[in-house]
């Protein structure tokens, strides 16, 4: 194949399977000449054609479509055959006037594309174009021309000869739309109520803050990081402090309630959180120095809420990088402080930590609620971090969504989990528009906050509850598999568990812990920028079997992909094979660091071939096999040999077990043509013993055979 003009095919197939069964027997493979099959329809002139141009066809023919331009299709009659599932093969022609092809049997695609282009007129032995579940009875195969290589002139096709390979049973799935409702936030107009400028000289600031209701005389106070325009983060050293009767106002300046001292390790300090317990308050807050992988936790109580004085049991703790933005919540019989931070002090992804206490001075070691597949040091995905409880859910806000600070300042990325402790793999639910926004109850009526630098003191909005959809996709199922596949308001595989056994006593495989199981782009920069959104259309198989996933857009890139999953029998077990087709339509926003398609596993352990558990890091090239693996399960994804339109790296998360398989990687990124792109071919299988590299081998073999 002639990439990079030809759209990217991922097929992810998952043979959960036990020991691989006999080959087929002659009986089960069906041959047909091309140009025997009835031909249903056509929007293009379809003949019979002759040996020609030094190439000899079988019969002495081919089916040949005269296709005029992209679009063009032909549908015959499939010859007919027990039912069963089939992989479906071809021999096809290229030619310097030939277009690139797409399949579909009754009218949902199959596999992958073909480009015909080559330079003179070839025939082209065995090329796989994917696998269906095929009742007894009729069926039709679809070709057609989505358009062609640059180097191409025209937009023909031809077929020699067709095979229909049985490969197992019917496939006997359970495929089910769904669309989950719950509680979203929705933020209402935002009103200042505060002005810290209000006499002084110059215009400041209220940042990251805390606003409490005294619990003997009702006043509301506020307490933040205070200081003059612009963001002088590292001069912060003072929290400001304001009085008022309602959460709204009027609001009183006061004199501030905390001053950094160097000599108790506060060059400045950042955050303020208060909390109340059996007539104390406690102030948690962060000391900063330029350690910054050891950024102190402290402690201020008070009576009064005027009064501070420092613990001496300070600092509560060490964090980095930066770890700071506590806020503090009680959970059950315990008090949950949680913090942004990253993944090891030096830097890394971005998380939301935790700890726990019983007597809010003593603290447990550090755990992680949530991870940002993003990756950096100070500002991230995880700034303050905000808990609250509805029923059964609890709610986490964070801020700040996205990539671009700037534009990501104000957004606060809201998910939600019936586990306090953990968000990882929780949905989205919503976006709000605040920075290090803060809850506040006061009876029935809910505000949310909002504060930063240039943003004029602190405000305040409605914070409303309403019942809206915060996802849609496809719960996809056999005895061996049960796959949740997430179409809105991004496009994943959510989940995969398995049981190799076929009982339906599923395991976890795959999860969304960390980016999820999908394609993605990397543009301007290393990591995921542009994930795969809604498809703008589903065609599902009448035997639910096959759901294709058309048009998704790759964030706000001029890239699109169309994503094929197939449930299908192979072996002992049934498979999810998934094909992914590229599309480049216009000139990126900037360089192409990455093109991949991640695994995100949820085992202990993830590696090759070369090295069972892999390290945090890259590796060149593709290995014939990824492996993520625990005790007495393996999760195999092995790879079509030279089947991307490049092969450059892989990349293994050790502590998501993920592995990302990267056909484009560049460091400084390299500008990708509009154009179509094969992405490469996969087959995910299940055993049930752990690191079972025999099995691996096994499927490699499978995926690589001749169709």
């Amino acid at each position: 194949m002639r990439a990079p003009r030809m759209l990217a095919v991922l097929l992810l197939g998952a043979a959960l399977l036990a020991v691989p069964a006999a080959p087929a027997a002659a009986e089960d493979v069906v041959r047909a000449e091309a140009e025997s099959l009835t031909v249903l329809s056509s929007t293009a002139p379809v003949e019979a054609q002759a040996n020609c141009c030094g190439v000899a066809w079988s019969a002495g023919r081919q089916l040949w479509l005269r296709a005029a331009r992209a679009g063009d299709s032909v549908t015959v009659s499939l010859p007919p055959v027990p039912a069963g599932q089939y992989d479906i093969g071809a021999v096809l022609t290229r030619a310097a006037d030939y277009g690139t092809l797409r399949f579909a049997v009754d009218g949902v695609a199959v596999g992958q594309l073909f480009d015909g282009y080559a330079p003179t007129v070839r025939r082209v032995e065995a090329v796989p174009l994917g696998s269906a579940s095929l009742a007894a009875g009729s069926h039709r195969l679809t070709v057609t021309v989505t358009g062609r290589s640059a180097s191409s002139t025209g937009f023909f096709a031809g077929l020699d000869t067709l095979t229909l390979r049985r490969v197992g049973p019917l496939a006997a799935v359970t495929t089910t739309a769904y669309e989950t409702v719950a509680e979203t936030p929705a933020r209402g107009p935002l009103t200042r109520v505060y002005d810290p400028g209000v006499g002084e000289p110059t215009a400041w600031y209220y940042n990251d803050h805390t606003i409490v209701r005294d619990q003997r005389t009702g006043l509301w106070h506020a307490f933040a990081i205070a200081h003059a325009e612009p963001g002088a983060p590292q001069d912060e050293k003072s929290f400001g402090h304001a009085t008022a009767p309602t959460p709204t106002g009027p609001w009183t300046k006061q004199r501030p309630a905390l001053t950094a001292d160097p000599s108790r390790g506060e060059q400045w300090i950042w955050a303020p959180h208060v909390v109340h317990d059996q007539g104390t308050y406690y102030m948690f807050y962060a000391a900063g120095s330029p350690d910054y992988a050891n950024y102190r936790m402290h402690l201020a109580t008070s009576t009064d809420l005027s009064t501070w004085t420092r613990s001496p049991a300070n600092p509560l703790f060490t964090d980095g990088w930066e770890g700071r933005d506590p806020m503090v919540t009680r959970v059950g019989d315990r008090w949950v402080m949680y913090y942004t931070a990253t993944s090891n002090p030096q830097g890394g992804n971005h998380v939301v930590a935790y700890r726990t206490s019983t007597d809010l001075r003593t603290w447990s070691g550090r755990g992680v609620a949530y991870a940002s597949p993003h990756t950096g040091r100070a500002a991230g995905q995880t700034e303050s971090p905000f808990v609250v409880r509805r029923g059964d859910w609890w709610y986490l806000f964070v801020c700040c969504d996205g990539t671009d600070y700037g534009a990501a300042y104000r957004r606060t990325a809201v998910y939600r989990s019936r586990d306090p402790l953990r968000f990882e793999g929780a949905e989205k639910v919503t976006v709000l528009d605040a920075h290090a926004a803060e809850v506040v109850v006061d009876g029935d009526t809910w505000y949310l906050s909002h504060a930063g630098w240039g943003q004029g003191g602190l405000w305040l909005a409605p914070l409303t509850w309403s019942t809206q959809v915060v996802a849609r996709g496809y719960q996809v199922s056999t005895g061996f598999l049960r796959a949740d596949v997430r179409t809105w308001p991004h496009t994943r595989i959510a989940s995969l568990a398995v049981d190799p056994a076929g009982a339906g006593a599923y395991r976890p495989a795959l999860d969304s812990s960390h980016r999820g199981t999908a394609p993605y782009l990397a543009v301007g920069r290393f990591d995921v920028t542009d994930r795969a959104g809604p498809p703008a259309r589903v065609d599902v198989s009448a035997d639910g079997s096959r759901i294709n996933l058309v048009g998704m857009r790759m964030g706000d890139e001029p890239v699109t992909a169309d994503w094929l999953l197939t449930v299908a029998p192979r072996w002992t077990g049934p498979a999810l094979q998934s094909d992914v087709t590229w599309s480049v339509t216009g000139q990126t926003t900037a360089p192409v660091w990455e093109v991949a398609f991640n695994v995100d596993g949820a085992l202990p352990a993830v590696g090759d071939p070369a090295v069972a558990a892999r390290p945090t890091g890259d590796v060149p090239g593709m290995p014939t096999w990824s492996m993520t693996s625990g005790a007495n399960l393996s999760l195999v994804a092995a790879h079509r040999w030279a089947s991307a339109w490049r092969g450059d790296n892989t990349w293994y998360d050790a502590g998501h077990a993920m592995a990302a398989w990267q056909p484009l990687w560049r460091n400084g990124g390299t500008a990708w043509p509009p154009g179509q792109y094969p992405g490469g071919t996969w087959r995910f299988a299940a055993s049930g013993a752990g690191r079972d590299t025999a099995f691996a081998e096994t499927v490699h073999a499978a995926v690589n055979a001749v169709p």
